[in-house]
Formats: structure tokens, sequence, C-alpha cells
């Protein structure tokens, strides 16, 4: 099996040095500013929501994004002869969301054992703390021979990167470099894939190893389509996953991916997972290919799909405009994983709406007919007269309280005198009285 030279200095798939022997031009956010000696023809015109970004033949590009910017939207033109460009993110919370790369790689960054060509090693490097979202870089390099990759993660990473719904398709240096942050002297950053499509990619398709990254909803595959390493000649070494670096207790999670790369297309060598220093943990996945190394597998099948994942762009203008691949459902810009969470849910909820019962009704009482007018004007008539002839009845009481107790003095039949007072009959005895004031002095 054929050198993996990936692995020596000059190799890092992350490379930041300036070009040898060209000049570039260097942008920051969509300003362009020229570089002594080169003659430009930027063409950035606003289209379907993106601008697009024509990069001249024989002229190379650099675009860099600080803490706290975010790239978006760009259809990045690549196609002419020469045009060579990259994207520099670094510090925190930055963003690359909604870019589109057009236009195969016919620039090489460095051929063994080192020499670079003049080009940039890949079309983005990433470091710190950020996001690279919605991004197609599918196109690939131009035929063979041409040593470039994807995306490429320094050494001295350390932070967190979120990739999610990115293609890379066709790459001959690795899709995704990040292996050297596991190194003993490495930052240790961590990444974390989510809907991902990898097809025909050389060396490997992701190169990861630092414990804590996570693979979930990707989809990684080769065909006999796998464009030549410029190793011996012309290698085809495309792995799946693979690590280069690390310890055992470095452990690298996959989720419900589905992951195809045997041997039949290749003309070197070729596994599915090769965890040959770290630990790979493998879950709820098919998998096709071979395992190689410290590989545990739980509810592993062996019929991986092809299919792109929901939301992961298949073209450069799907990308730049922020749609959805034709397998997903549509997203809006630089929300497209958020949206389609949202509406699987609500399809979800419709579903169950459907296959669950329906709740008996609940039987209502019967209303009470209600009586014709003149019956409820008589009831009322006849509820007034009862009140009044309950009130005539009863005896008011009398208003002087020294009456009253006098009244409740009197015996009936030793009554020698009464009177009526209020509607009230009183008595009294005159000669319990008289006796009575005859005892008083």
């Amino acid at each position: 099996m054929a050198r993996d030279c990936s692995t020596t200095n000059n190799d890092s798939g992350a490379d930041v040095s300036p070009l040898a022997r060209r000049s570039y031009l260097k942008l920051t956010g969509a300003a362009a500013v020229a570089a002594a000696g080169t003659s430009m023809a930027t063409s950035a015109a606003a289209a379907n929501g993106y601008d697009t970004v024509t990069i001249p033949a024989n002229t190379a590009k650099q675009f860099t994004v600080g803490s706290g910017e975010t790239f978006e939207n760009k259809l990045i033109d690549i196609s002419a002869p020469g045009a060579d460009v990259r994207i520099v993110a670094s510090g925190s919370d930055w963003t690359i969301r909604n870019v589109g790369f057009t236009g195969e790689a016919d620039t090489s960054g460095p051929h063994s054992p080192g020499k670079n060509l003049g080009g940039y090693p890949n079309l983005i490097t990433a470091s710190g703390t950020g996001t690279i979202e919605h991004v197609y870089l599918g196109d690939g390099v131009s035929g063979d021979m041409v040593r470039k990759g994807a995306i490429g993660i320094p050494m001295s990473f350390a932070g967190h990167i979120d990739i999610t719904e990115v293609t890379m398709n066709g790459w001959t240096g690795n899709a995704i470099y990040a292996g050297g942050a596991a190194k003993s002297g490495g930052g240790g950053g961590t990444l974390a894939f989510d809907r991902c499509l990898l097809k025909n990619n050389n060396i490997s398709h992701l190169r990861v190893a630092t414990d804590g990254t996570t693979v979930k909803n990707t989809v990684i595959y080769n065909t006999n389509d796998v464009p030549l390493h410029p190793i011996n000649g012309g290698v085809v070494n495309s792995r799946g996953v693979y690590d280069g670096y690390g310890t055992t207790s470095d452990v690298v999670t996959f989720e419900n991916c589905d992951i195809d790369c045997t041997e039949a297309d290749t003309n070197g060598a070729a596994s599915a997972l090769v965890a040959a220093h770290t630990t790979f943990e493998v879950k709820n996945s098919q998998v096709k290919g071979g395992l190689i190394g410290n590989v545990e597998t739980t509810n592993v099948g062996s019929n991986p799909s092809h299919e792109a994942p929901d939301g992961a762009p298949t073209t450069a203008t799907e990308a730049a405009s922020g749609a959805a691949s034709s397998s997903g459902s549509s997203a809006t810009s630089g929300n497209s994983g958020t949206e389609q969470k949202k509406a699987k849910q609500q399809k979800k909820a419709e579903k169950a709406k459907k296959t669950t019962k329906p709740k008996k009704a609940k039987k209502k009482k019967p209303k009470k007919q209600k009586k014709p007018k003149k019956q409820k004007k008589q009831k009322k008539q006849k509820k007034a007269k009862a009140k009044r002839d309950k009130k005539q009845t009863k005896p008011k009481r009398p208003s002087d309280p020294k009456m009253a107790n006098e009244s409740a003095a009197a015996a009936p039949g030793s009554t020698d005198y009464c009177f009526t007072y209020n509607g009230r009959r009183y008595c009294f005895d005159l000669g319990q009285l008289l006796r009575s004031l005859a005892g008083v002095r």
C-alpha cells in the first residue's frame, strides 16, 4: 500500500502561509483589495439573493472571516484556468453560510515531498469557534494529479466548529483534514458534523481524531470515480473516516450514518472506518467496508444509502441561495437545518393526530323547553302575590323595645287591659301591676 504522505509536515491540509511565486487578492467580507502586480476583473453581481464572485484566470483570492463575522450567500466561480480561492476563518463566533464553489480546481497545494506548486491547499481553512453551514464544495479537482482538499483544520485548533449540511466531493488531499489537532502537541479542538454528504474523496473523506468529535446523519461513499492522488504516479486510497493520530481515550462517535467505502473502488486501499489510534463508537448506522482498529459498533447494519441527507446542497447555486437539496424539504437562507427540523416535527405531529383515536364526545344534556310567555307571566304574578300575603300576615316588631318586653311578660288568662299597637295586640294584668307598684316606695 502506498505511503499516505498526508501525515508529513507540509501536508497538514491547513497551510495558511502566503502563496509562493504568485500574487493574490485578499478579500475581507465583500470588499476586494488589489494586490501588487495583479490585474483583476472580478464580477460580483447580486442574483437570486446571493452574490456571484468570479475569479479570473491565473488569479487567486482570499476571503477572511473574523470573530463575530458572517460570510454568506456567495457563489464563487473558479472555473477559469488557474483560478484559485480560499476562505480563512478564525476567532470566535464566526459563520460561513450559504456558499457554493462552482468549477473544478486546477491549482494544486503541496506535492510530495512537500513542494508547493502555488495553490492553496484547501478552499476553506478554519480554526477557533464557528459554524460552516449549507456549503457546497462538490466540484472537486480538474482531472487527476491535482492535490487539494475541501476544508483544512490546523494542528493548533483548540475550539469547536459545527459543520452542518456541507457537501464535499472529488478531493484528492482529504475532503476535510483535522487529524493534526489530535497530536500530542495539538490543540484538541472538536468538530460536530450533521447532515453532510461526502463522495469520492481520496486519502480519506473525513480525517478526524480528537476526543468529543461527532458525526451524525451523514452519508459517505465512493465509486470507481475517485481522482488520483499525486503519489507514486497516482494512487487511490479512499478511506471513509481515518484518524492518523490520537490515543484510544480519544473517542469519535457516529450515529445514524451511511458509510460505503470498499477496496473494489480503489487501486490502493480503502476502508469504511480506520481507528488506528483513537476509538470510533458507531451506533444505529449502516456501514459497508472494512473496519480497522478500535471500532465499536451497536445496532449497525450493512446496507448503506447513497441518498443525500436532508439539506445537503447538490449544486453550488443551491448552496448560495440557501435552498435545500431535492431530497430534503425547502429551507430558508441561513436557517435550513432549523426549518427542516420544524417541518419534520410538524409532519410527525400531523401523522400522530391522524392515528390517534378521537375521544368520545360527551353527551349533552337536553335543554329544557322554554315555557310560553303567558305561563311565565302567570307564574311570576302568583309568586309576587304569595310574597305580599306572607308580608301582611307576619306581625311587625314594635319599634319600642320596652313595649316588646312588656308584651312578652303578659300572661294569657290574666289580662285586665288590652290594646293594639302596630297591628299587634298587647294585654296586661292590672291587678298584678298595681300590687307591684304598691311595693315600690
